[in-house]
C-alpha cells in the first residue's frame, strides 16, 4: 500500500523539541489535506490537533492570533480554554477526596456560614456533576468581575434554586466556582497553585492555567474577537463588525483581584499541554483508577434523550453513528475550545478557536465523524520513527 510522510513537531519532557514521523497510507493522508484545506477555506482562526494513541497524526494552525498586528495562530499560540477548566477542577477535588480532606458526600453546610434551608443538602457530589439546582450564573456579575468572595458566596447562596439538589441536571458556573473555595479550604492553598502542584506540573503541563500564566510573553497570547453590537446597532438590527477585545489576561493586567469564576473557566493553554493532558487521561495518571471511574462515570442525563450525561467536570456521550466520547467544550463569549477524546478507538481531537462568531461548527462536525470512522477503519495506522530535530 502507498504511504506518504507527514512531518510534525511535538514537545516531550525528557527530550526537548523532537521530530515525529507518521507513516499514513495515502487514502488516509489525502483525507486529511481535504480537511486542511477546507479549513483553510473556511474563516477560521484557531488551531487543530488530531492525535491516536501515541502519535500526533494532524496538528495545523490556521489564521491570525492578532489581525492587528499580522500574527499568525501557531503551535505556540496560548489561548483560553473556557469551561474546559472545569476538568482541573474536578480533579483536584478528587485528589482531596482520595487525600481524607474532603468527601463526596459532604455537604456545603459544613464549609460555608449561615447556608439557607434549601441549599444544606447540596453536596460535593452535586456541585461536580452540575446537579446542585443552582443557577448558572450569578446576575448582574460581568464575566471577569471582581468579587469579595465571602460577599459573593453569600450572594449566590441566596438565589433561588432552578431545581432540588439532586434532582435534575442544571449547567452551574456557580456550583464550580464554590468547588474552587473547597479546594482552598481543604488544602490551605490558593485552589489555582493546588491545582499547578498536584496535576499541572505532575502531569506535565507547563503552561496551563489563569494566573499562573501571566508571565508568558502577550505575543503569544491569541487575541480575542467579537461582533457586539452596541445599542444603535441592536435597535435598528445592524450588524456589527467583527474587532479586538483584547487578550484573555488583560483584564488581569488591568486590574488585579478575585474573580467571581474563579473554577468554572479562565484557564488558558496550548495545544501541546491540551495533548499532555490527553495522555493522562487515556492512561489514567494523577488519580486513581477509582476517582477516575467516578470522574468519568455518566452521573446525570443532561436532556431526555440520554445521549449526553455529566460525570464531574466531563461530558459522557454516546451519539448515534459515532463512537462514545468524553469531551468539555468552553468560551470565555469570544474564543471556543473543543476537547474529545473517544476511548473506545483512543482518539483525540483539540479545537481551539480566538473567534468564536466564524467557528466552522458544522464543518468541525464532520471533520471529526471522518476522523472517527478512518481510525476506526484502521485507515491511520501510524508507525513512528522519532528522530532529533
Amino acid at each position: 500500500m502507498k504511504t506518504t510522510w507527514v512531518r510534525l513537531k511535538f514537545r516531550m519532557a525528557f527530550a526537548g523539541i523532537l521530530t515525529l514521523l507518521v507513516a499514513l497510507p495515502l487514502a488516509a493522508a489525502e483525507s486529511l489535506q481535504h480537511w486542511e484545506q477546507k479549513l483553510k477555506q473556511s474563516a477560521f482562526s484557531g488551531t487543530v490537533l488530531v492525535a491516536n494513541s501515541d502519535a500526533i497524526i494532524f496538528h495545523q494552525s490556521f489564521g491570525l492570533a492578532d489581525r492587528e498586528n499580522q500574527r499568525a495562530f501557531d503551535e505556540h499560540t496560548v489561548f483560553d480554554i473556557g469551561s474546559v477548566t472545569k476538568q482541573f477542577t474536578a480533579t483536584a477535588i478528587m485528589l482531596l477526596v482520595e487525600q481524607g480532606k474532603l468527601s463526596l458526600s459532604d455537604t456545603i453546610n459544613n464549609f460555608f456560614p449561615n447556608v439557607p434551608v434549601d441549599k444544606k443538602n447540596i453536596t460535593i457530589h452535586h456541585l461536580l456533576s452540575n446537579s446542585s439546582g443552582l443557577p448558572v450564573n450569578p446576575p448582574r456579575l460581568r464575566g471577569y468581575e471582581i468579587v469579595d468572595i465571602d460577599a459573593y458566596i453569600a450572594q449566590v447562596l441566596k438565589l433561588k434554586l432552578v431545581s432540588t439538589p439532586g434532582e435534575a441536571y442544571h449547567y452551574s458556573n456557580i456550583g464550580f466556582s464554590l468547588l474552587a473555595q473547597l479546594i482552598e479550604i481543604a488544602s490551605g492553598q490558593d485552589w489555582e497553585t493546588y491545582i499547578q502542584q498536584h496535576i499541572l506540573l505532575p502531569a506535565g503541563l507547563t503552561e496551563t492555567g489563569y494566573r499562573l500564566l501571566l508571565d508568558v510573553p502577550q505575543e503569544r497570547l491569541a487575541i480575542n474577537y467579537g461582533a457586539d453590537q452596541n445599542w444603535f446597532q441592536w435597535l435598528f438590527r445592524i450588524e456589527a463588525a467583527s474587532r479586538s477585545v483584547g487578550d484573555p489576561l488583560q483584564h488581569l493586567r488591568e486590574k488585579t483581584g478575585r474573580r467571581w469564576g474563579e473554577g468554572s473557566g479562565y484557564f488558558l493553554s496550548t495545544a501541546q499541554d491540551m495533548h499532555a493532558w490527553y495522555q493522562v487521561l487515556r492512561s489514567g495518571q494523577i488519580l486513581s483508577k477509582e476517582s477516575w471511574s467516578q470522574m468519568l462515570h455518566p452521573h446525570i442525563a443532561e436532556d431526555p434523550s440520554e445521549i449526553h450525561y455529566y460525570g464531574y467536570g466531563w461530558v459522557i456521550s454516546n451519539p448515534p453513528e459515532e463512537f462514545p466520547s468524553i469531551w468539555h467544550d468552553g468560551s470565555n463569549g469570544y474564543s471556543f475550545t473543543t476537547f474529545h477524546y473517544y476511548p473506545d478507538i483512543d482518539l483525540f481531537i483539540l479545537t481551539a478557536s480566538n473567534d468564536y462568531d466564524n467557528y466552522p461548527h458544522t464543518l468541525m462536525r464532520e471533520m471529526k465523524v471522518s476522523m472517527q470512522q478512518m481510525v476506526a477503519n484502521k485507515s491511520i495506522q501510524p508507525t513512528t520513527n522519532v528522530s532529533a530535530d
